[in-house]
């Protein structure tokens, strides 16, 4: 360091400000990590440059093994999104088989609990009068838990512990209490509204920002079996 030294007006250039503030500041690159990704060191043989030398290839081994575990995330979605495409065209052709409108309700109610493994599946849809008075799945337009649910959700399913979607959880049934997390689906049209509910024991099943793609065409396929069978002559 005697090589830089300077009298108290003399200015330091770039080069020598450089390296005596590295000099003075010798843990500066622990602090920036990522400048070790972009310098030139030779490899002088033993010695600081060696180091860290060695330093950038244990901060590059750090980003491949981030992009390995990126891709197997990847990878793991794109099997999960596999398996629901699966089962969303089970449900697809059952809704075209179905019959009456027993076996569209049932075809929502056997994806719920057996293809999904859900605990609790609720649906609801405002309808008035004529053979669907006195279902269960039919309630009046104007009812009140079916507007909130409705009020809540807005246009796209909505996914969220119980303590989010607290307001509707006496709609999963007596023992609601198990329930830990829940999925909302909007149903909407011209005619009709009304919503199923997918409830589960897992806390984790239904977390808050998870996509809802699939759950929306669940949505909009029922619907239009309903609407299907609710319009026959």
């Amino acid at each position: 360091m005697d090589g830089m030294t300077k009298l108290p007006n003399e200015e330091l250039s770039w080069e020598e400000a450089v390296c005596r503030y590295l000099a003075e500041n010798r843990d500066y690159f622990r602090h920036h990590i990522e400048l070790l990704e972009v310098l030139d060191i030779p490899d002088v043989g033993k010695g600081r440059a060696v180091s860290l030398i060695e330093r950038q290839v244990e901060v590059l081994r750090r980003k491949l093994a981030a992009k390995d575990r990126e891709w197997q995330s990847f990878v793991a979605v794109a099997r999960d999104n596999d398996v629901l495409s699966e089962k969303l065209h089970r449900l697809a052709i059952s809704l075209l088989d179905a019959a009456s409108l027993d076996d569209v309700l049932g075809s929502v109610y056997d994806l719920g609990r057996h293809e999904l493994r859900l605990d609790r599946v609720v649906i609801r849809l405002g309808a008035t009068g004529g053979p669907l008075a006195g279902r269960a799945e039919f309630v009046a337009p104007d009812e009140p838990r079916l507007r909130q649910a409705l009020a809540l959700a807005g246009e796209r399913s909505l996914c969220g512990p119980v303590g989010l979607l607290g307001d509707l959880r006496g709609l999963l049934g007596t023992d609601d209490a198990d329930m830990h997390s829940m999925a909302l689906v909007p149903l909407r049209d011209p005619v009709r509204s009304g919503f199923i509910l997918f409830g589960s024991r897992d806390e984790q099943r239904f977390p808050v920002g998870i996509g809802t793609v699939y759950l929306d065409r669940i949505g909009a396929l029922f619907l239009r079996a309903c609407a299907r069978q609710l319009n026959a002559p």
